[in-house]
């Protein structure tokens, strides 16, 4: 299927999805799913449920090729990406609210302590309590709120647990991250859930 959208232009093949064609929409969807997975990695390291958060974000990806305009100036890529967080964000304020967890338990653990801004993959605490509509007293304490669960999760992962959540977090399958490290696939998993254990029991303390 492929073959049939080699060399052709995107817009093109966005046109074809917004007019029906499922091949073109198909495509669309494989070829942006990875963004996809490197959005909801943080957020699946905090709640436990990728699943879940990736078939949010493939939604957010459908409403993106379904709504872009390209006459807005905006770059598709970039579009998607702000299309497929905020379905993110909206699937984590909803779990939030059925589960009355505070909206700041939700972090980005990818990003370095100060850092502020980045680029299309930036996936911040800032920018998701900008769409939470939290005022800048609440800002200011989930700010402080993050930076210290993070360090305090840094503290207590091992090297090769760090290594894992690095890789990880960029997106990496347990395959890919197993092969990098010389280790086995059942290997990767166990890490990652020692890291989750490691950061439940941080949060707990960290209301």
């Amino acid at each position: 299927m492929d073959g049939k959208f080699q060399g052709m232009d995107e817009l093109q093949i966005i046109s074809a999805a917004q007019s029906g064609d499922g091949e073109a929409m198909t495509y669309l969807l494989e070829k942006y799913k990875s963004m996809v997975r490197v959005l909801s990695r943080p957020l699946f390291l905090m709640d436990g449920d990728q699943d879940d958060l990736l078939q949010e974000g493939m939604i957010g990806l459908f409403k993106a090729i379904r709504t872009y305009d390209a006459e807005k100036g905006t770059v598709f890529e970039t579009f998607a990406n702000l299309c497929i967080s905020s379905q993110l964000y909206s699937a984590v304020k909803s779990s939030n609210r059925q589960k009355n967890i505070p909206l700041n338990s939700y972090i980005s653990l990818d990003m370095p302590d100060g850092l502020e801004e980045g680029g299309d993959n930036f996936f911040g605490l800032n920018r998701a309590l900008a769409v939470w509509q939290q005022n800048p007293e609440e800002i200011v304490i989930g700010e402080e709120n993050a930076r210290n669960i993070k360090r305090k999760l840094y503290s207590r992962l091992s090297k090769m647990e760090m290594q894992v959540l690095s890789l990880f977090l960029k997106g990496l399958t347990y395959q890919e991250i197993a092969k990098r490290l010389g280790k086995s696939p059942k290997a990767i998993d166990n890490a990652l859930q020692r890291i989750k254990s490691k950061l439940l029991k941080i949060q707990k303390r960290n209301p």
